[in-house]
């Protein structure tokens, strides 16, 4: 074989080895990556949630796929019209409840601890989860 040869099939390698992980790590690690769009008034409480919560728990609106907690599109689906008020109030309450007080009060069970979030961004988060869970 010739040195041309040597030289393409080595810019071939060269391109390969930069290509595929480059291709690997741009498809995974950006949060936001396969969120779906929000109103801007939740488009903080999707941000907190994907930083506090996505980990844990999956939910469409957020683009996360949680390992350990409850997938929430699953769990807070709404039962009535989606618009109903009074639905997205009590599931907002339910979220906000088990983000101060956690679910089960024993972080050694592997349930979720209460205080991840408090005040403002707490609500923030029951309002993007009361919001969107259910519409993937």
């Amino acid at each position: 074989m010739n040195r041309k040869t040597f030289v393409i099939f080595g810019l071939l390698v060269l391109f390969l080895a930069v290509l595929i992980p480059w291709l690997a790590f741009r498809a995974d690690g950006d949060a936001g990556e396969g969120a779906e769009e929000v109103p801007a008034q939740l488009e903080t409480g999707q941000s907190l949630f994907q930083t506090n919560c996505g980990d844990c728990h999956t939910l469409y609106a957020a683009g996360t796929d949680g390992n350990f907690g409850p997938n929430l599109d699953e769990l807070l689906a709404p039962t009535g019209p989606p618009s109903e008020q009074k639905a997205i109030e009590d599931t907002e309450g339910r979220v906000l409840n088990a983000i101060d007080e956690g679910v089960d009060g024993s972080t050694t069970s592997g349930r979720m601890p209460g205080g991840i979030l408090s005040g403002e961004q707490a609500k923030q988060v029951a309002e993007f989860v009361a919001r969107t869970a259910g519409e993937g």
